[in-house]
């Protein structure tokens, strides 16, 4: 069994006259009780940043303003995804690689997760990561 990683549309309210609005609600487009927020910003377009997996926090990535792309390997496949409007979000579960890259100047990446900071949840070493949790037969 694989693990799940998704983009998906959040809804906005709101018009070009007034603004917009984007909740976010738990049962509606969260799936999980946020336990920690936290955003980066102000990343070098050279830079990546994440390049690492967790044992147990599900995560919910948004960039709110530029853009980014996200290169995640759910044990299966390497995949892809780009970030570029404040209503899009990308779900990443357990037991998948993430790194960001490509930030624009103005990239600002908000990222709800499911448990608070624990340096024992992560796994660092991407040869470690493969090995415990996609070990070859």
């Amino acid at each position: 069994m694989y693990n799940k990683i998704y983009k998906f549309n959040l809804n906005i309210k709101g018009t070009k006259d007034t603004g917009f609005l984007v909740p976010l609600e738990l049962g509606e487009n969260i799936s999980f009780e946020i336990k920690r927020i936290f955003y980066t910003y102000g990343v070098p377009f050279e830079s990546n940043r994440g390049a690492h997996a967790y044992h147990n926090t599900e995560q919910i990535l948004i960039c709110v303003s530029g853009s980014l792309k996200i290169k995640c390997f759910d044990g299966n496949k390497e995949i892809v995804y780009e970030l570029n409007s404040p209503n899009e979000a990308l779900y990443i579960s357990p037991k998948v690689w993430r790194t960001t890259f490509e930030h624009s100047p103005d990239a600002v990446l908000v990222v709800l997760s499911s448990l608070e900071y624990d340096e024992n949840d992560y796994i660092r070493d991407y040869d470690e990561f493969e090995q415990r949790m996609y070990p070859k037969c």
